[in-house]
């Protein structure tokens, strides 16, 4: 297993980047139209953040995994990738529950920045064509 980033990883952790950029300038958008919401600004903020920290976490883990995975018989790979997606749940989960309980940030908020690993999914293609532009 190498321990450089797979370019396709560096294209999906740049998509989850861009998803949280995108959520939050949507945020500061909406709370400079309605004022009643530009209090929640910050706390919105750090559990976005903290979700999207935990979104690039969990992409390099899925990656790692699936690397691991290739190397092992059918069997062994079925079994720790189970294993490596039970892990990923629980860390989403604790991390959920240390944001409610510490109140950093809102929970829901951290939801919405742990699905920019979706976001960044889907925009990875759009990510990948930026990536050639730009090497060239």
């Amino acid at each position: 297993m190498s321990k450089k980033i797979n370019e396709t990883l560096a294209q999906l952790m740049a998509g989850i980047l861009v998803s949280g950029v995108l959520i939050q300038a949507a945020d500061l958008l909406v709370s400079a139209v309605y004022r009643q919401f530009a209090r929640a600004r910050a706390p919105f903020a750090l559990g976005l953040w903290t979700g999207v920290l935990t979104a690039l976490a969990l992409s390099v883990h899925i990656y790692r995994s699936i690397d691991r995975a290739l190397d092992m018989s059918p069997g062994d790979a079925e079994s720790y990738m189970r294993k490596a997606y039970m892990l990923r749940t629980l860390a989403i989960l604790l991390v959920a529950g240390a944001v409610t309980y510490f109140r950093f940030g809102y929970v829901m908020a951290y939801f919405v920045g742990v699905l920019c690993l979706k976001f960044g999914a889907f925009l990875q293609p759009l990510m990948h064509k930026f990536w050639k532009k730009f090497r060239k």
